[in-house]
């Protein structure tokens, strides 16, 4: 008798089902940090997030690169230039042309 009371002390804990979501916040959170890390790095901005300069030396840093990554707008073409078949002698690549798949244009993307 004495040793079923035990095993009834023993048994009689009760476990939190919410126990196991606080691990998966905290893999959330490391992963979420490890991400901006990679972005940053990624990016080359370590200059502008980690610098002793002035929020002015910022914002002016951070405009040149959006100037940077701005794509101007090219003429658009309404028929198919002629072309002859070849061996592509002479011919230097300029970018890469893509489909726009909604409105069938393509778009060329100098590079």
């Amino acid at each position: 008798m004495l040793r079923k009371n035990r095993r009834r002390l023993l048994n009689t804990s009760e476990e939190d089902p919410m126990a196991g979501t606080s691990n998966l916040v905290d893999a959330m959170l490391v992963l979420s940090v490890g991400f901006l890390i990679f972005l940053v790095v990624s990016w080359n901005m370590q200059s502008v997030v980690f610098s002793d300069s002035t929020p002015e030396e910022k914002k002016q840093t951070m405009e040149a690169m959006k100037k940077a990554a701005e794509i101007q707008q090219g003429k658009q073409l309404n028929s198919t230039p002629q072309s002859q078949s070849g061996q592509g002698k002479g011919y230097v690549q300029m970018g890469t042309v893509y489909k726009d798949p909604s409105s069938g244009k393509l778009i060329m993307v100098e590079g």
